[in-house]
């Protein structure tokens, strides 16, 4: 598929997704079904370990939903596409690779709820802001946000954001969980890369076990979430990276990891 809004780049065993509809990024349909496309190639990607997220404009990572559209649309409308950015984010957190969201401009309704579905949030210090300001719009967070945040930063935190439709910038955001790191502008891709090269410098397989197992058990009782680590724990094992890795510790040297 040709993307008229995306570009995707893989160097190595990294996927970088550069988002470009200018000038902020906002979300309709046709964004979100190249969203979903792109994000499914991506799951797709056996070479590929770590997947980027970012955005090929300037001061926006994506600054929410296009307003004009999204006020056309009747409730039937407005679910359906609910219903297509939530399925585009579930593909981000149930893919068996770390994804990354390399914030580098204002991350607001669906934007901060794409960044929530990824494994890692990094963005970039300065004036930008995050959040979810829908209800002073008199909506509601259609694309995972009313569950995903509750469950990253907890339940009174992420009510107060979601009830008063709350933004905030990278200090706030940091403070309460809500990003994991911060980068100064100047030096924020090269940062996020160097990250991003890292993880995929490991064990793939494992890595994508690991989140697979996370992910899966976190809302079931603990001995049904115990017997789906087990179930991957057996599955990862048969991989040509775990039997390297355990080679490697015994012959005192660096394992060669293949993603395999």
């Amino acid at each position: 598929m040709s993307y008229q809004y995306i570009t995707l780049k893989k160097e190595e065993r990294v996927l970088t997704i550069s988002l470009n509809r200018p000038p902020t990024n906002p979300l309709n349909g046709e964004f979100g079904m190249e969203l979903f496309k792109a994000f499914s190639d991506a799951e797709q990607m056996d070479d590929v370990t770590v997947v980027v997220i970012t955005s090929a404009l300037e001061k926006a990572f994506i600054a929410g939903a296009d307003i004009k559209e999204m006020a056309a649309q009747g409730p039937a409308e407005a679910e359906n596409f609910s219903r297509l950015l939530q399925g585009a984010n579930n593909i981000l957190s149930r893919m068996k690779k770390v994804v990354i969201a390399a914030i580098n401009g204002h991350a607001l309704g669906g934007g901060c709820e794409l960044a929530l579905a990824c494994d890692y949030r990094l963005m970039t210090s300065g004036k930008a802001l995050i959040g979810l300001p829908e209800a002073g719009l008199g909506i509601i967070p259609g694309a995972g946000g009313t569950q995903r945040l509750p469950r990253l930063i907890g339940l009174s935190k992420a009510l107060d954001i979601l009830l008063r439709g709350r933004t905030m910038g990278p200090q706030e955001a940091l403070a309460i969980g809500l990003v994991d790191r911060l980068i100064e502008p100047e030096n924020f891709m090269a940062e996020v890369m160097k990250f991003a090269n890292e993880l995929a410098a490991g064990a793939g397989k494992a890595l994508g076990y690991i989140k697979a197992a996370v992910y899966e058990g976190i809302d079931l009782p603990m001995e049904q979430a115990l017997a789906v680590e087990r179930k991957y724990s057996a599955e990862n094992h048969r991989t040509h990276d775990a039997k390297e890795g355990l080679t490697a510790f015994i012959e005192k040297r660096k394992p060669n990891f293949l993603n395999k």
